[in-house]
């Protein structure tokens, strides 16, 4: 079997994830990831202001390493609607407001998925979760 320098694909061996904090995200939702051993920066600990546009978002999480966790819509279609680029990670939190809801949404996006994948939209609402390749170049 040949060596790998990362531990192969093993959950177990995978660094945690950096994720970005955008939208209406309750701080439950910021503990389920920590939880799930991953990591949470909000948006002001990256200089992101409230009202920046989705270019702002995807290049200031492009440049942190961070992947996009957010309840913003208009966010998560912004690549497929104004044609920019974002080759990481997304996860659009479709859920009824509130604690509950959005920390059960996240331990079920990571009970289903042990890893995700780069260049992709997860969205996760009350009953499932979906997932779309993000556009390319």
């Amino acid at each position: 079997m040949p060596h790998r320098l990362f531990g192969g694909d093993d959950p177990a061996t995978i660094g945690p994830m950096r994720w970005l904090l955008h939208g209406n995200l309750t701080p439950a939702a910021a503990e389920a990831l920590t939880r799930h051993q991953q990591q949470v920066r909000q948006a002001g600990d990256v200089g992101l202001a409230p009202d920046a546009g989705p270019d702002e978002v995807f290049e200031t999480a492009r440049k942190g390493q961070l992947e996009i966790i957010t309840t913003d819509a208009g966010l998560a279609q912004a690549p497929f609607e104004q044609h920019l680029r974002f080759g990481r990670t997304m996860v659009l939190l479709g859920v009824e407001e509130g604690d509950v809801e959005q920390d059960d949404a996240i331990d079920r996006l990571f009970e289903r998925y042990k890893r995700l994948s780069p260049a992709r939209l997860y969205t996760v609402t009350g009953s499932r979760v979906k997932i779309r390749q993000l556009p390319g170049k």
